[in-house]
């Protein structure tokens, strides 16, 4: 099993978190902390790069989708990077591409 790595940078007003390794039941609650404290700490304009995860279950999904509607609720706003690969067809099968700007690259979510 690969070992879930998280990190988080500013870059300008948004802030990006960076999500590595794996992300299901057992580290979800791991992961919507870290995107709740990026939020609270440099503000509601997020990107989370999933370039780097090579799995991602229902759960996880789901956390993404929860602070996706935590920052509409607010103005904010939350941009994906999910070059194609598992990431990006899983988030395709379960019909939620459609709720969020998806990007190739970090560069271009920046952009």
């Amino acid at each position: 099993m690969d070992v879930l790595e998280m990190s988080r940078r500013q870059h300008g007003e948004l802030v990006v978190v960076s999500l590595a390794g794996e992300v299901d039941l057992d580290n979800a609650s791991q992961v919507r902390l870290c995107l709740a404290e990026a939020v609270r700490t440099h503000g509601p304009r997020l990107v989370v790069d999933l370039s780097a995860l090579t799995f991602i279950d229902t759960t996880g999904l789901g956390v993404l989708v929860r602070q996706l509607a935590t920052l509409r609720e607010r103005d904010g706003t939350m941009a994906l990077v999910a070059p194609d690969g598992l990431v990006l067809r899983r988030l395709r099968r379960t019909n939620l591409a459609p709720l969020f700007p998806i990007y190739d690259t970090l560069s271009q979510a920046l952009a």
